[in-house]
């Protein structure tokens, strides 16, 4: 693994894959007909762990579980461990090895093996260890996961990835390379003659570009080994291993309603779901795949009936556009995500349903508790009806193309209890609050993370430490906003503060980053 050697240069920076947690990988296990490894008490590996940030998360947030890391560089395990060893977390374990040299004996079996960048990133004889490492170790129920360029889309990336290298061929230095790649393709698109059909590839790729740290794209871009796959070659080296094809990470990721009328009964004439889902990728010039997979034996159920959502706990901060939702049936209301993303609705059983998940939000709840709780909401406001198991059902059928086709819905297996109310003196949780003091990005305890890019919420957090009350907030803030703001912004800043600081811990508070 010659390439891995970069890291020990240049380390990864800090990422965490939310995908990746035992809870979303057993829910989509669970949707398909398996009955995944229990989360809070599994065993749960990740093959290229990186500086360890995101099991750290998970490890975390499950304290019953086990997890263990392995990373062939140096300085990641160095730093996996110091912080694992400052947040007191004794159920992980980090190991700086080769996969080539990983055994079942050494290491027993998992519930839930994972590698995230890396497939793509190491020579063939490395990805046939990692698969084998997946047939050998993966328990007998047990989701295994890995993440992939894709062709076709991966066409584009590789021709412009080539691109880049070829200019940079004599720079070795990982800054500077970055950087003078970054400008040639800023180059490129801005002098390319062909400005209908190549400058628009190009220009997209330097926005995906800004978006990422300078080592991501020095590690995921510029790296030596890079190979992507189509999705069938990858379904093919599954099956040679004894595993099958379940789902993308993402159970969103499986729809296929973005797509014409015609395209849909296309994709829907093939029974074989990897023909599908290559097809499927044809159509939609797919570029990332996150694929989950199980042992070949398993039975999986892809003919799914609405009633799969009594399996599940859901969790949603969605809300009602409107400050006074009408929950009678003939009234459209619209309901909206975090991102402003939604969808209008006329059913009241449904709409009364979406309002009392946003409102528990913070709490998740079983499909038919939620259903009774709609159903007395309706009853309060005199909204009764006649036959409550066909409004039942209907509710079901609606709520399962919402879960199925958008992320605004969450589905759990196992859900932690947030705290969503603020208290006299409001504490964050231990782990985001020392995230905070290494990175932008921290993590919630509902599996969430946020970015603290402004210094001004940057300092709420580090105050956040359940010794002050809201007036003493409010005090620092105010004293931070006039010691470290530009003059320019200082007055509307200190005007608004009050505001400010109701959202921001209303915010802190809807996301699960207070303790008790």
């Amino acid at each position: 693994m010659q390439s891995s050697f970069s890291y020990n240069v240049m380390s990864y920076p800090t990422k965490f894959f939310l995908q990746t947690h035992p809870d979303r990988l057993a829910s989509i296990a669970a949707w398909y007909g398996m009955e995944p490894p229990t989360v809070g008490k599994c065993r749960f590996l990740e093959l290229g762990c990186g500086n360890g940030s995101n099991l750290i998360s998970h490890a975390f947030n499950l304290p019953d579980a086990e997890f263990v890391g392995v990373d062939l560089s140096e300085n990641h395990i160095r730093q996996a461990k110091e912080s694992a060893q400052e947040l007191n977390l004794l159920n992980v374990k980090f190991y700086e090895l080769d996969v080539m040299k990983m055994t079942v004996e050494e290491f027993g079996k998992f519930d839930y093996i994972i590698a995230h960048g890396l497939f793509s990133w190491v020579p063939s004889f490395v990805r046939e260890k990692v698969l084998s490492l997946y047939r050998e170790m993966l328990a007998p129920n047990g989701v295994g996961y890995v993440s992939y360029n894709a062709y076709p889309g991966a066409h584009l990336r590789d021709m412009l990835r080539n691109m880049m290298l070829f200019y940079t061929q004599n720079i070795s230095e990982p800054m500077e390379k970055v950087g003078n790649a970054i400008s040639f393709l800023s180059f490129l698109a801005e002098n390319t003659s062909a400005t209908k059909t190549y400058q628009p590839i190009l220009q997209d790729e330097l926005a995906r570009h800004s978006r990422h740290d300078e080592t991501a794209v020095f590690h995921d871009d510029l790296a030596d080994n890079y190979q992507p796959f189509y999705f069938h070659e990858f379904a093919s080296e599954l099956e040679k291993n004894g595993l099958q094809f379940l789902s993308e990470a993402e159970l969103q990721a499986m729809s296929i309603n973005s797509f014409s009328l015609e395209a849909r009964n296309f994709l829907d004439s093939f029974d074989d779901p990897v023909q599908r889902e290559q097809y499927r990728d044809f159509l939609s010039g797919r570029v990332f795949r996150q694929t989950l997979f199980c042992h070949r034996k398993i039975a999986l159920n892809r003919q799914i009936e609405f009633s799969i959502l009594n399996k599940f706990l859901l969790s949603s901060p969605i809300r009602p556009q409107s400050d006074k939702p009408e929950l009678a049936a003939d009234k459209v209301e619209k309901f909206v995500g975090t991102g402003g993303t939604g969808f209008e609705i006329n059913h009241s059983l449904t709409k009364a349903a979406l309002l009392h998940l946003g409102k528990i939000w913070g709490r998740a709840i079983s499909f038919p508790e939620l259903l009774q709780a709609a159903k007395q909401m309706l009853e309060e406001q005199d909204l009764t009806d006649e036959n409550w198991e066909t409004r039942f059902n209907e509710a079901g059928a609606i709520f399962f193309q919402i879960c199925f086709n958008t992320s605004i819905i969450e589905l759990h297996l196992h859900h932690p209890q947030s705290v969503a109310e603020i208290s006299e003196m409001p504490e964050v949780n231990r782990l985001s609050r020392w995230q905070l003091r290494h990175s932008d990005l921290v993590t919630t305890l509902l599996n969430k993370y946020m970015k603290i890019d402004d210094p001004v919420s940057r300092r709420l957090l580090e105050l956040l430490d359940g010794t002050r009350n809201r007036a003493e907030l409010s005090a620092q803030i105010s004293e931070f906003i006039e010691t470290n703001i530009e003059p320019e912004n200082k007055r509307e800043m200190l005007d608004n503060l009050p505001n400010w600081l109701d959202e921001s811990l209303f915010k802190l508070a809807r996301t699960g980053m207070f303790v008790s």
